[in-house]
């Protein structure tokens, strides 16, 4: 339970005065005034909270009954500010005992984990994998009821900030890549580093798209990893839902599909996976050598969804409640597009009408974007943001795939693919996108 009600260990009676128990002060990190490209050191304020933890004292002596004071465990009061002393990044933190079991459980729900690439990004290897990789609460209860303390000690070692990030960014594990992003700054997320990505974003902040997507404001480096730093898109939503389209009628480079051409080899794994998912699909050799090469087995696995009948998939969703889906890779026609739709806005109209909205304003940008038309843009998702209060945004995410054409060459993202144009078809899933939502307020 967090207040901004204040309580020290100073107005702890007779005994715990006498010690003169100092007021906790834990320092968290500032927030740097850099905006753009230089890397900054910065300290992990999970770790800096430990340590202050561990300075003040590991058991801090709590004093029995008294008359003036009512019976029951004090805690104090955790004040974490910036390293010049501000105090407007600062945050009170008052823990009533009560609470802490209810609050680690809630914790425990989220996950940490992500990807550099993608929400819900999956490799080569690993893409028809359906295991979700729920996330392990940190806080193990303390059979000793003597020693509220430690209670505390462990949900706060967390830092309050990761706890807001882990909260509000549970649907992060959908990805199926573990730590990916950390919480950063100033309403600021912690992306891993790619350079390819960078490059986009840099490129991004003069062009006309870069009005839909996070705002990119430079590189960090933390606990020796470089970190993109990127805007809380969930930051402005109460009580957000997101879901997770990933965009093109392909989900891999052309590159790779040559590298695959070039050293075919025999997978058994890939196999495997074929056989799971459908025993029909590997060719009567294929099942004589129990083994497909990797470029089949690309082209084949793009058949299960939407991506090559509709240039788009769903990857997951996460509701308000938390509870994240991503049983979404056979989803592959338009009526069952329409239905999650559906069920994810709960039927709202007023939401659907602000997503059309959004999605016509991105298509007409992207039409005239000159960074739009010199890439091929692959694995990149188009996220969905709504919540109670009716407000509905989508943003253009996932750079990490996406590779500048040769010089003297464009793109339309709309002409069908062939192995060589580079064609994405990003524009024509975002087509089929709007008219399924456009169809659904239409039969409204």
């Amino acid at each position: 339970m967090l207040h901004r009600k204040s309580y020290s260990l100073n107005d702890l009676p007779s005994r715990a005065t006498r010690r003169r128990s100092p007021q906790v002060q834990l320092l968290a990190s500032a927030p740097s005034a850099a905006h753009h490209h230089p890397i900054q050191e910065e300290r992990d304020p999970g770790r800096v909270v430990g340590t202050a933890l561990e300075r003040a004292g590991r058991e801090p002596r709590v004093p029995g009954p008294h008359p003036d004071h009512p019976t029951g465990h004090l805690v104090p009061r955790l004040t974490i500010t910036s390293e010049e002393g501000k105090t407007e990044n600062g945050l009170e933190l008052e823990v009533d005992p009560s609470d802490l079991i209810g609050l680690s459980r809630k914790l425990s729900s989220s996950s940490l984990s992500s990807t550099g690439s993608s929400l819900f990004e999956e490799s080569e290897d690993d893409l028809l994998s359906d295991t979700d990789d729920h996330g392990k609460g940190q806080y193990q209860e303390d059979t000793n009821l003597n020693k509220p303390w430690r209670k505390v000690k462990t949900i706060v070692h967390c830092s309050p900030f990761v706890v807001s990030f882990k909260k509000r960014y549970s649907w992060i594990q959908l990805a199926g890549h573990q730590g990916g992003f950390k919480a950063g700054d100033s309403g600021r997320i912690l992306k891993k580093y790619s350079e390819i990505e960078r490059l986009c974003f840099e490129q991004l902040v003069t062009d006309s798209l870069g009005a839909f997507v996070p705002r990119y404001h430079g590189m960090i480096e933390r606990d020796e990893e470089r970190y993109i730093q990127l805007d809380d898109l969930l930051a402005e939503f109460d009580e957000p839902c997101v879901m997770d389209c990933k965009m093109g009628r392909r989900t891999y480079l052309e590159e790779e599909l040559m590298k695959a051409h070039e050293k075919p080899r025999l997978r058994t794994d890939m196999y495997q996976k074929m056989v799971e998912v459908d025993p029909l699909a590997p060719t009567p050799q294929e099942h004589t050598q129990q083994a497909v090469v990797k470029a089949r087995y690309m082209q084949w696995r793009e058949t299960l969804s939407s991506t090559v009948t509709l240039g788009f998939r769903i990857e997951g969703i996460k509701r308000s409640d938390g509870n994240c889906s991503t049983n979404f890779k056979r989803t592959k026609t338009k009526e069952q597009i329409l239905q999650v739709f559906q069920d994810f806005v709960e039927n709202n109209k007023n939401i659907l009408k602000n997503y059309l909205v959004r999605l016509q304003k991105i298509r007409q940008v992207l039409e005239s974007s000159e960074f739009f038309r010199r890439h091929e843009v692959i694995g990149s998702s188009l996220l969905f943001i709504h919540d109670k209060n009716e407000k509905a945004k989508v943003w253009l995410i996932d750079f990490g795939k996406t590779t500048k054409v040769p010089s003297g060459q464009t793109l339309n993202h709309r002409t069908p693919w062939q192995e060589g144009n580079r064609e994405d078809g990003y524009l024509w899933g975002l087509d089929n996108l709007i008219d399924i939502i456009a169809a659904i307020l239409t039969d409204s």
